[in-house]
């Protein structure tokens, strides 16, 4: 692979290895119908790293079924809603391993404060043991963002 280049950038500025982020889901920060009227109040900011392909792709489709399921109830997406996901592979892990990233949009600060931590919950251990992401291999974290006035 060729480092890509950008006319007026000077030398140096793109890294010899560049980094491949490939949008697998779409949320609602690339869908400006899905999000409407609502205001994100904060963010969160969700790291995934998965040993192998087959984890990464569990690990897609378990957030593509997740999704699904919130879709599905309308009330709760007035309160938070998924960003769109992407899939960094790891060009140094043989086994296809790489980083899913995954955002989650706030949109009520008493729900946020309330389930911001809901990653490190009983039903979220479970299902990472089930994907076989392990609970070292994930990072979350959070932003509260200014409001413009």
């Amino acid at each position: 692979m060729t480092t890509p280049t950008l006319a007026g950038l000077p030398a140096g500025i793109l890294p010899a290895s560049p980094v491949t982020r490939i949008r697998v889901l779409t949320g609602e920060d690339d869908d400006d119908a899905r999000r409407g009227t609502k205001t994100v109040i904060a963010r969160s900011d969700c790291r995934y790293y998965c040993p192998d392909a087959a984890t990464a792709a569990r690990c897609i489709e378990a957030l593509r079924e997740s999704d699904e399921r919130l879709r599905s109830r309308p009330e709760e997406l007035m309160l938070w809603d998924w960003g769109s996901t992407y899939y960094e592979p790891d060009p140094d892990n043989p086994a296809g391993g790489g980083t899913v990233l995954l955002g989650v949009a706030w949109y009520d600060m008493e729900f946020y404060q309330d389930r911001r931590e809901a990653w490190l919950g009983a039903m979220h251990k479970r299902s990472y043991a089930q994907i076989g992401v392990a609970l070292d291999d994930i990072t979350v974290t959070h932003w509260l963002l200014d409001p413009v006035s």
